[in-house]
């Protein structure tokens, strides 16, 4: 269970090992996990790096047949939970991260291929204490095209958001992908995992690295190796689009509430009063979303207060991190 570092038979070289505890939700997903589950299970068992592993399905209330392939499948190391009802991503990932045991979590999105090395090329990067977590380069199914590369911030209309450096280099990224983030456990358990406010989706990956900055500690990017994602549309094809707009908009006013100081935050409030004002006395369609997505994020608010007084304020500021990392 404990890191260590061992000489290669296959090389004369110095390897880190640590143990993992892969962490997979899924929701109505079984033909998914039969095309990719074992292929990651094979990849973790043969990994040089990993010195002992576990994998933790945990099954978001599925109406498929998924409960009846796990019950079925013989891996090694398998063990699977299952949600009383459907919760969401943050309330699923937050009880696989409950059970694990081991010393990094990888996060992984059940359409996803590990390549090969992927566990020599990131867990090296723990020798630093201060690495929170890493996700690396993420290619289409077929591994040829990139999709997703290092996050850095951009603001947009006073608000913090993001811009995907597709040929990026190994280094520092504003938040971890959720769908493939190796990441310490134990601090991740001290975060208390994901913020389930942003339940069902959208946000908490995001919000989960932001607080890891504003511990201290580091969030990287590497182009070493990847994964393969074979852009699973779950979200798209179990929700209508506007109710998928308006938890976007609703879960980016959270993330920002629960990030801003207390000058940001006055600003941000009287932006979204006089903007309240103008959507209801001029009527369009996207006026009408805004305003949905805005009673959605105040019915919110009292329980955001109350997490952002007690586990974000304590926090080091958000734009003292930025400016430290991004000169922003």
């Amino acid at each position: 269970m404990y890191g260590k570092n061992i000489f290669s038979e296959n090389a004369n070289k110095l390897i880190m090992q640590k143990s993992i505890s892969i962490i997979i939700p899924t929701y109505n997903g079984v033909q998914l996990l039969q095309e990719f589950l074992p292929s990651i299970a094979h990849t973790v068992a043969h990994s040089e790096s990993v010195s002992d592993y576990e994998i933790i399905l945990v099954d978001d209330a599925s109406t498929d047949t998924t409960i009846d392939y796990l019950n079925s499948v013989s891996i090694p190391n398998l063990k699977w939970f299952q949600n009383e009802k459907n919760s969401g991503f943050s309330i699923t990932m937050n009880k696989g991260i409950q059970e694990a045991q081991m010393e990094l979590i990888l996060m992984l999105n059940n359409d996803m291929l590990l390549a090969d090395d992927y566990f020599e090329r990131t867990i090296p990067y723990f020798a630093d204490t201060s690495l929170f977590g890493i996700y690396s380069e993420i290619r289409d199914r077929h591994g040829v095209q990139i999709i997703e590369g290092g996050k850095i911030p951009t603001f947009k209309h006073g608000m913090i958001h993001y811009k995907d450096i597709l040929d990026s280099a190994t280094g520092n990224t504003l938040y971890l992908c959720g769908g493939n983030a190796l990441v310490d456990t134990q601090k991740i358990k001290e975060l208390k995992g994901f913020n389930e406010l942003f339940s069902p989706f959208y946000f908490e990956d995001f919000d989960l690295s932001l607080r890891a900055w504003r511990k201290g500690w580091k969030c990287l990017y590497t182009n070493e190796t990847h994964c393969n994602h074979c852009h699973s549309i779950t979200i798209k094809t179990e929700n209508k689009k506007e109710y998928i707009e308006q938890i976007f908009l609703r879960n980016r006013l959270l993330l920002n509430y629960l990030h801003s100081d207390n000058c940001t935050l006055c600003k941000l409030e009287c932006k979204l009063f006089f903007k309240k004002i103008l959507c209801t006395l001029i009527s369009s369609e996207s006026h009408h979303k805004f305003l949905k997505s805005l009673q959605a994020f105040n019915e919110l608010k009292e329980k955001a207060q109350q997490k952002r007084k007690e586990e974000y304020l304590p926090l080091h500021p958000l734009k003292k991190i930025l400016k430290s990392i991004w000169n922003i």
